[in-house]
């Protein structure tokens, strides 16, 4: 198989301006060559700086909200692609201060390629549910509008992934409707899957991506990678996406080290062949 593009998606928690985390961060991302990325939680003077200096041969895109102080998602592009990067406002599910989405479409080979990056609501409250349930809503009428304008009744080039914070429900005085992020992530699946989207999520080398280094806390499974089903990609052994951070450190302590100098998010590394 041959590699069409290759792609990165990284929530960095809190990546502003301190300058040394910054360096390491970007070095991470140049070091890995995706031919696309985003990295999510982005703001401050010292990342585009960085960026820049460190990866001159892509053009970067920013998304923007009501609110100028909070973190956005930031998009690289390498120079040599043909690319179409907007803003998505309805996956901000009508509140201002929530993340858009942010979609990328390549052209290459006469084909367009979309790459939908999200950063959805997190907590497991009834509201924050619901507001993740109402913006997968909004991800899967993007999927059909672009199915419909995609040439020749194909079906889009299509994939959707992030930070999609996949947490469950955990109503206060209620364990009648209680949902671990197991049951939210099957949910996910259907919507988006086969009969109603023709999407299917990818397999990864290490299911949990997210520990914030704390005793009393577990990994959790919070980044995902949903992909139109009749695309292909390169294996990582069984799974199409490479789970790359503190997954790989072989002791508590050494996990604990990559999220002080890194984050509490691993990064998602793929590639789209033919």
């Amino acid at each position: 198989m041959a590699k069409i593009l290759s792609f990165l998606s990284w929530n960095v928690e809190n990546f502003s301006n301190k300058r040394a985390r910054v360096d390491r961060v970007v070095d991470q991302i140049a070091n890995e060559n995706p031919d696309i990325f985003a990295l999510y939680e982005v703001k401050g003077a010292a990342v585009f700086s960085a960026m820049v200096e460190k990866m001159p041969n892509y053009h970067f895109t920013i998304t923007e909200t009501a609110n100028s102080a909070l973190p956005e998602i930031l998009v690289g592009v390498r120079n040599s692609l043909t690319s179409f990067v907007t803003q998505r406002d309805e996956l901000q599910s009508k509140v201002p201060t929530l993340r858009p989405g942010a979609l990328a479409t390549i052209t290459k080979e006469g084909q367009n390629y979309s790459f939908l990056f999200l950063h959805l609501k997190s907590f497991d409250g009834p509201r924050d549910w619901g507001l993740r349930d109402d913006m997968f809503a909004h991800v899967s009428s993007l999927k059909r509008k672009i199915d419909k304008i995609t040439p020749n009744n194909r079906k889009a080039n299509f994939v959707a992934l992030g930070d999609i914070n996949t947490m469950g429900m955990d109503p206060s005085y209620n364990d009648k409707i209680n949902l671990d992020g197991a049951q939210e992530l099957a949910f996910v699946d259907k919507r988006m899957g086969a009969k109603i989207n023709g999407m299917r999520r990818l397999e990864k080398t290490h299911a949990q991506t997210w520990w914030n280094g704390k005793d009393n806390w577990e990994p959790s499974s919070l980044d995902h990678v949903y992909a139109a089903e009749h695309l292909t990609f390169k294996k990582f052994g069984a799974a199409e996406v490479a789970v790359k951070g503190w997954v790989e450190e072989t002791t508590a302590s050494k996990k604990k080290a990559w999220i002080e100098k890194f984050s509490d998010h691993c990064l998602l590394y793929g590639e789209l062949h033919r």
